[in-house]
């Protein structure tokens, strides 16, 4: 890629804590084409009908993939709870804005 400096890949990482408000979820890393499929299959099965919060201090990175990932996450959750996303960085908020998913989550 000319003109482009390589970044070290960072994989994605995920921890579930349960607590009596629902569950939160830690990330840290890329949540991108390559991590976000599995993320997806993971965090619905776990979050179904469940309040979650998605703690994003540790994500680095946030794609389209990413964002379908967090969509479906928020149709798993359900209409009677809430899916919160806290604690990301400048850019991953940019994202998040930018692509008017700030406004639902």
């Amino acid at each position: 890629m000319f003109g482009r400096k390589k970044t070290k890949d960072q994989p994605l990482t995920s921890s579930y804590t349960e607590t009596e408000e629902g569950i939160i979820i830690r990330l840290s890393g890329r949540l991108d084409s390559v991590s976000s499929a599995e993320f997806q299959e993971e965090a619905v099965q776990k979050c179904r009908g469940r309040s979650t919060t998605l703690d994003m201090d540790g994500v680095t990175y946030l794609s389209s993939a990413g964002l379908r990932a967090i969509l479906a996450l928020d149709k798993a959750v359900g209409r009677n709870n809430k899916l919160s996303v806290i604690n990301a960085k400048d850019a991953v908020k940019d994202v998040l804005d930018m692509s008017g998913f700030s406004e639902f989550i």
